[in-house]
């Protein structure tokens, strides 16, 4: 069975792209902005037709993040929607493991390992390199973490020390 990091290279390969506004258009799922109040996204089927409806109040990089994110949903739990939707509720539920891997999907493909390496070995530390890549802070320490599973060794506890 293919892991997270596998799908995702996968699909970015096959479509050129990591934009997930871009691949979910590329896998047929249809993407809406709408007024959702306090929630991010939501992932739904209509009458069999994927759809990601992204709150339109998002700025431009947590739109990005909600899409990754309910893409992820899309490509690995489409399969357990037997209810109307699927929703992210709290984005962060690590107790969840949909939505944990759905994060994992996100920060797989928003944040290049290559692109991550090069910023670590400058020396920044989480906090700067989420912001010089424009995620948040959690999501690249989920990143950082699944790469400590592939044989890193990153310190992915919450403080201002070197990474690399």
């Amino acid at each position: 069975m293919k892991d997270i990091h596998e799908i995702v290279a996968e699909l970015v390969e096959e479509h050129g792209t990591n934009d997930p506004l871009e691949l979910a258009e590329a896998l047929g799922v249809m993407v809406e902005l709408r007024d959702l109040g306090g929630l991010n996204g939501m992932y739904v089927q209509y009458k069999g037709q994927p759809i990601i409806l992204l709150n339109r109040d998002l700025e431009k990089h947590d739109l990005i993040f909600a899409c990754a994110h309910e893409l992820g949903h899309h490509v690995q739990h489409s399969d357990l929607i037997k209810e109307p939707f699927l929703c992210s509720f709290k984005v962060f539920d690590f107790k969840d493991k949909t939505e944990y891997e759905a994060n994992v999907f996100a920060a797989h493909l928003l944040i290049d390992d290559d692109e991550l390496l090069d910023i670590l070995t400058e020396g920044y530390d989480v906090l700067k390199a989420a912001m010089i890549l424009e995620v948040n802070p959690i999501l690249l320490n989920i990143k950082l973490s699944e790469m400590n599973r592939e044989g890193y060794n990153f310190d992915t506890s919450w403080s201002t020390t070197r990474l690399y």
